[in-house]
């Protein structure tokens, strides 16, 4: 009796004629799983996951994709690309086809590295980072196309119309232009959530590494806070004001939202104070961030 209900390679055919086309023996199905703490991809260092690099900093992941063995990608026209994540399940997060060689990097182990022109294919988008697969002889991260992979689930994605599916508040980390999107379409799960509880939250700049932390004490909830911060970028908070003045732009290439504590509805003012003191404190916002108070 088979415990499988589709392969991959099941789902991949008939959405591309030129992929449909290609010789499968010249498709490769490749994995990235990289716990290193510190990664160098365009000669900069990043101790970000590849996960949050594939969320937040996309052009970064297909930088770090494109980075590979040169003999091992010789004679390879196309690569199916999936995250690990947890065990030996992978998400599937698109089928990208090889133009050659931009330029060789440098040795690596006796081995020539290469940076690759990876283009993505069209068609793929309806299985895009919702199809999740158990990834065979996890100890080769590079496997044929022939080499069949069990689908395990479909699941909503990570994203929906540009906005990240909630998960949980400890998992929220919103760009500006996300946190716009979630406001302007009233997104009713996101706003649901933002509306039951009260936060201490930091924003991020991304260009400075400076931080701001702030909190939330109303009958509305992070909903009632953060929806100033989308319809301003800066919720009159003095910095983060005086940044956009200078850069209409500011918030929408460098702020980032993300939620430290979650906080009773009902909190009274002083006791949220009394916790946004303590992260202020902790991070060091008053001496080398945006905070003033």
């Amino acid at each position: 009796m088979k415990d499988y209900i589709v392969f991959i390679q099941d789902l991949l055919i008939g959405r591309n004629e030129e992929f449909d086309n290609a010789d499968k023996k010249r498709i490769r199905l490749i994995r990235h799983k990289d716990n290193r703490k510190e990664k160098i991809i365009d000669g900069k260092k990043y101790s970000n996951s590849l996960f949050d690099l594939y969320l937040y900093e996309h052009d970064v992941f297909l930088s770090y994709q494109s980075e590979q063995v040169k003999k091992r990608f010789k004679d390879v026209d196309y690569i199916v690309s999936f995250i690990g994540e947890e065990g030996i399940s992978s998400r599937f997060v698109g089928v990208f086809k090889n133009n050659g060689v931009l330029k060789e990097i440098e040795d690596y182990n006796g081995e020539v590295q290469a940076k690759f022109d990876f283009s993505e294919l069209d068609g793929f988008k309806l299985l895009k980072e919702r199809v999740v697969i158990d990834w065979n002889n996890p100890v080769s991260w590079l496997q044929g196309f022939n080499n069949k992979m069990p689908v395990i689930r479909i699941d909503r994605g990570l994203q929906e119309n540009n906005i990240p599916v909630f998960t949980r508040f400890e998992d929220v980390v919103l760009n500006y232009n996300q946190l716009k999107l979630i406001f302007e379409s009233n997104n009713k799960e996101w706003k649901a959530k933002l509306e039951s509880c009260n936060c201490i939250y930091l924003i991020l700049d991304k260009l400075t590494g400076k931080q701001y932390v702030g909190s939330t004490y109303n009958t509305k909830g992070i909903w009632g806070r953060w929806e100033i911060y989308a319809n301003t970028g800066h919720g009159f908070d003095k910095d983060l004001q005086e940044l956009i003045n200078n850069d209409a732009a500011y918030a929408q290439k460098y702020f980032q939202w993300c939620i430290l504590e979650t906080l009773p509805l009902k909190i009274l003012e002083e006791h949220a104070i009394d916790r946004e003191s303590l992260y202020k404190r902790k991070f060091g916002t008053r001496e080398f961030g945006y905070n003033n108070n």
